[in-house]
C-alpha cells in the first residue's frame, strides 16, 4: 500500500529541516504549496465569476505551507509522520497545523533505476576493501556485539542523578534524555555532565578561565544548570537499520564517542559506540587473515 502524507505547517520555519529529514529517512520528491499559490488562485476565481470565494484565500490557513510526499509502504509512512511531529513539537499544541496520511490505490514513477555500483567503485587511497565494505552492515548487527546498555533518564532528573545513572552503566558515556513518553528528547554526554557537575564542585576553577564577555556568559549559563534537560544537546540517533556509515557520520560530525539507538516512535532501545564499529572493521580483517 502506498500513501500521500500531507502536512500544513504553520511554522514554516520547521520546513527546512522536516524537508531534510524526510531526504535521510527514504522520502523523496516532497512537493511544497506556497502561499502565492493561493492567492494567484483567488484571483483566477474572480476572473470566472466565483469572486465571493475570494475571501477563504485570505484566511491565515491559505497562507501556511503545505508539504506533499508520497511513500510506498506503511512502515516509512509512519516514520516520516512521527518525524514531522517530533520537528514540530507536537500537533496538540495551538498554531502548529495538520498532518494527515491518504492511501494511495495507483502510483507510478515513485522510484528510478539507479545505475549498479561494483566494487570499483570503494576508494583506492589507503582504504581496505573489506573495510569498505563493512561500512553498511546494519547498526542491529553491531549492537549484538558488545551488547551495551544504554543510560536512560528522565528530562527533569537532578544532574547528580544523571552521573549515578551513568556509573551504574560504565561502558555508556553518552547519556539518553526522554521525556514522560519515553521520546528522545535530548544528548548529555560525559564531558558535558562532568564540567557541570564539577563546576558547582570546585568553580574557582571555571572563574580563573574568565576573559571575556562570552566566557562570563558561559560562566552564568553552567551555574543555573540543575537537571538533564538544562544541561542536554540536540538529539542525534541512528535507527536499527541504519548502517555503520551513518553512526560514524553522526558521532564524527556531533563529537560523540556514542548514540542510542531508537524505534521509530524516537524511544531508546540499544546503545551503539565508536568500540564497537572499530570492532566490526577489524573483526572482519583478523577473519580473512586467519583463512575464514
Amino acid at each position: 500500500m502506498a500513501y500521500l502524507i500531507v502536512v500544513f505547517l504553520d511554522n514554516i520555519q520547521c520546513m527546512p529541516d522536516i524537508i531534510k529529514t524526510w531526504r535521510s529517512i527514504g522520502v523523496s520528491g516532497t512537493t511544497i504549496i506556497e502561499s502565492t499559490g493561493a492567492h494567484r488562485a483567488s484571483t483566477w476565481l474572480s476572473q470566472v465569476g466565483l469572486g465571493a470565494l475570494d475571501r477563504l484565500f485570505e484566511a491565515d490557513e491559505i497562507r501556511r505551507r503545505t508539504l506533499l510526499a508520497a511513500v510506498d509502504n506503511q512502515e516509512l509512512m509512519e516514520q516520516a509522520v512521527a518525524e514531522v511531529d517530533r520537528i514540530v513539537g507536537g500537533f496538540e499544541k495551538p498554531e502548529t497545523g495538520l498532518v494527515l496520511a491518504l492511501p494511495i490505490t495507483v502510483i507510478k514513477g515513485l522510484h528510478k533505476e539507479k545505475p549498479v555500483q561494483t566494487e570499483e567503485g570503494a576508494p583506492s587511497t589507503g582504504v581496505q576493501t573489506e573495510w569498505f565494505v563493512q561500512r553498511n552492515t546494519p547498526v542491529s548487527v553491531v549492537v549484538d556485539i558488545l551488547k551495551m546498555e544504554p543510560t536512560i533518564v528522565d528530562s527533569s532528573t537532578p544532574l547528580n542523578e544523571v552521573a549515578l545513572a551513568m556509573i551504574e552503566h560504565p561502558n555508556s558515556h553518552v547519556a539518553s534524555v526522554v521525556k514522560k513518553d519515553g521520546r528522545l528528547v535530548g544528548l548529555l554526554g560525559l564531558r558535558r555532565l562532568s564540567d557541570d557537575l564539577f563546576f558547582h564542585i570546585m568553580p574557582e576553577e571555571f572563574l580563573s578561565e574568565l576573559s571575556d564577555l562570552d566566557h562570563a556568559m558561559q560562566f552564568a549559563e553552567m551555574s543555573r544548570m540543575r537537571t538533564a534537560e538544562d544541561a542536554m544537546q540536540d538529539p542525534v540517533w541512528v535507527f536499527s537499520d541504519d548502517t555503520i556509515f551513518d553512526a560514524f557520520d553522526r558521532m564524527h560530525e556531533n563529537k560523540l564517542t556514542g548514540l542510542p539507538v531508537v524505534d521509530h516512535q524516537y524511544h531508546v532501545i540499544g546503545y551503539i559506540n565508536l568500540l564497537e564499529l572499530l570492532a566490526v572493521c577489524l573483526r572482519s580483517n583478523k577473519g580473512k587473515e586467519d583463512g575464514e
